[in-house]
């Protein structure tokens, strides 16, 4: 994913024609190397063509991302639409049995809003899709919810999103046929279904007989045998010898060959993430890590009144003795700097922080004029992105990710630390150019984006 702009910028691995973006906002918070991400969006070729030809993004808030968007779909709030955390993805189970949940929305979409799910099947039904259509090349499924009840994972398979309520009759569990009640049983209950299970079931369940057979039977698990923590990974080792030439079938490609035997080790070890590589470790002593607070959701809690009197722009939390060495005071504006950029912030010191690392919020700085707020908020003049120090390639062209898994490299930068100079502006940098509202949007009311007690006058 944080390679996506990139690759439609370069044509890797094929030129494309149309770049779709939903729940992700890749001109800011979700993208590594933001400055130069944002530059690649509006890019063109020698032609005067835009690489990227044709952007369209589905986003119920005017994002960084809709500025660079030739087509906007207005999405709907976690309000105006329903929702699944179901067995085929991320359930919210709990320890003695599976569970899953839904979302019924409380209120109608406003205006031209649609959720984005019924987008995703709209467009897989004009165009035809297999999962989509009928043998006839007629549409399946009516809406999303039409599809969150009646798609198995394989026809007939009696496996679907939802675990609860399922057979003609709706008293299956786990496995049955679509049940067209499912949805209002859900929302009977609660909008939650759980299926205790034996309790005989609900322990050392990693070489439980019975509830390994039982997870086969509901397919949970493919296989039925114990799971065991091996200090030998077998697989792991069938990638070396892949690389090495010496297993038969499929080989990674020769670029990438050496670097797969090196680190798909088989048994347990330790290697230093590939960005250290081209890092000075001494000049750039700290590890920077950032994540999203709860709130933060994809920034859609950025206008929530209540929240921004918490959080309405982010500090680096520095170790005391770490920033008084760099000169650094708490509260005190200070430059963040990496091999590949630097920001501009505010210090907070935390004898939580290890002294060899600093951290921040993501997603809390914004871009001025975003999200509804004012273009002097809080968010866009004091509150900064640590992205902007993240490479998201190396210097050899490879991805910026963990070499075994292929997740991204968010925690693997190394910065440097010191005071910003007393006649500096004393807000964050890099600041970009003010958003002007989205066309057919209006001002949001001072009540909506600021908490006070008691009553506006005259509002």
């Amino acid at each position: 994913m944080h390679s996506v702009i990139t690759n439609a910028w370069k044509g890797d691995p094929y030129p494309i024609d149309t770049l779709f973006i939903f729940m992700a906002n890749m001109a800011w918070n979700s993208t590594m190397n933001t400055g130069e991400v944002r530059k690649m969006l509006n890019d063109r070729d020698a032609g005067g063509n835009h690489k990227i030809p044709f952007i369209a993004v589905c986003d119920a808030f005017q994002s960084e991302m809709t500025a660079f968007a030739d087509l906007v779909l207005p999405d709907t709030t976690y309000l105006e639409r329903h929702d699944v955390m179901g067995m085929l993805d991320r359930p919210i189970s709990e320890f003695d049995g599976p569970m899953d949940s839904v979302r019924i929305p409380v209120l109608p979409p406003k205006g031209e809003c649609r959720p984005f799910q019924e987008v995703l099947l709209e467009l897989g039904s004009r165009l035809k899709l297999p999962a989509f259509t009928l043998p006839d090349g007629s549409r399946k499924y009516r809406d999303y919810p039409d599809f969150i009840v009646r798609h198995e994972t394989e026809p007939g398979s009696g496996i679907g999103f939802l675990a609860g309520w399922r057979g003609a009759d709706g008293r299956s569990a786990m496995k049955g046929e679509p049940n067209p009640e499912q949805w209002k049983r859900y929302e009977e209950n609660g909008c939650f279904f759980k299926l205790e299970l034996p309790r005989s079931y609900q322990y050392m369940r990693n070489w439980n007989r019975g509830y390994m057979e039982w997870a086969q039977r509901v397919r949970i698990r493919r296989y039925g045998d114990p799971i065991l923590i091996h200090l030998y990974s077998e697989v792991l080792q069938r990638f070396r010898l892949a690389a090495q030439g010496k297993w038969p079938g499929r080989r990674p490609p020769e670029r990438l060959a050496a670097r797969v035997e090196r680190h798909f080790d088989p048994l347990p070890t330790y290697s230093l993430p590939l960005e250290a590589a081209h890092t000075d470790p001494i000049k750039y002593p700290l590890a920077a890590i950032t994540q999203r607070p709860m709130a933060m959701y994809h920034a859609w809690d950025s206008q929530n009144a209540w929240l921004r009197q918490i959080h309405t722009h982010n500090y680096l939390f520095v170790n005391a003795a770490t920033a008084r060495a760099a000169g650094v005071e708490d509260g005190g504006w200070l430059w963040v700097e990496s091999p590949w950029g630097k920001v501009r912030g505010m210090c907070r010191f935390s004898e939580a922080v290890e002294p060899g690392t600093v951290w921040t919020w993501n997603a809390i700085g914004k871009q001025p004029g975003a999200w509804g707020l004012a273009p002097g908020a809080n968010e866009a003049r004091k509150g900064f992105l640590l992205n902007h120090l993240i490479t998201d390639a190396l210097p050899d062209g490879t991805s910026n990710s963990d070499p075994v898994t292929g997740q991204a490299g968010w925690y693997d930068v190394r910065v440097r630390i010191y005071p910003a100079e007393p006649g500096e502006p004393q807000e964050t940098f890099p600041v970009f150019d003010t958003l002007p509202r989205a066309p057919g949007t209006r001002e949001a009311p001072v009540s909506w984006l600021a908490y006070v007690s008691g009553r506006i006058s005259g509002r």
